[in-house]
């Protein structure tokens, strides 16, 4: 008789509560799951595009390069290098055009810090004002320690260095073709300025 009772007890309130119960634990699973998400998200210091690089290193490997370089604690912050995206040297019209949607979403939602191109792209996209003038960032020493690599525009404005010969760049395969030159700058409106300016002493083999 108990278990019958039992039974009919879980019968009834599976007909008459079954959705009110499985709404609740369906609230229950999403605020769990929104609660772990916060406890381990990790910040977002950096990140980076190198366009048309055409290395065979993983955008993982330079993004844990740089971290244990600059000392970065690897649990609590993030940084994201894309080195796979391409506007040149490729068959696939589509292909530009969504890399290109990409460099231009990211700067417009504040998310991108700093990216590097071919010289022609970098001074062609200098026209809509994409790079921040590096003296507006950089100390007066760190623009002498730059000096030699500055790629400057006619007003004076330095809105980036020469990437071909920085010495990350080049232990990574980045930007090694002889028929054309490429350029790193920090785009206009970097949400992590500081950590930019570190990323491009980095590249230059100059951070402090």
């Amino acid at each position: 008789m108990e278990k019958s009772k039992i039974k009919n007890n879980l019968e009834y309130f599976w007909m008459y509560y079954k959705l009110p119960f499985l709404a609740g634990m369906i609230v229950v699973v999403l605020v769990l799951y929104f609660l772990i998400t916060s406890l381990t998200a990790k910040d977002m210091v950096l990140s980076v595009m190198l366009i048309d690089a055409h290395t065979d290193v993983s955008s993982e490997k330079m993004a844990e390069e740089y971290m244990e370089a600059s000392g970065l604690d690897t649990k609590k912050y993030q940084v994201q290098i894309q080195n796979n995206l391409m506007f040149q040297g490729t068959d696939s019209g589509s292909y530009s055009m969504t890399s290109l949607s990409k460099f231009m979403a990211d700067i417009g939602s504040e998310l991108l810090d700093v990216c590097g191109m071919t010289k022609d792209d970098f001074v062609k996209y200098d026209g809509s004002q994409t790079w921040m003038d590096l003296r507006d960032c950089l100390t007066d020493e760190q623009m002498t320690v730059l000096e030699d690599k500055l790629l400057t525009t006619d007003d004076g404005r330095a809105i980036g260095i020469m990437a071909d010969d920085l010495p990350v760049l080049k232990a990574d395969n980045c930007y090694t073709s002889t028929d054309t030159e490429a350029a790193v700058g920090i785009i206009y409106n970097t949400p992590h300025k500081e950590e930019a300016v570190k990323y491009l002493l980095y590249l230059a083999g100059a951070m402090e």
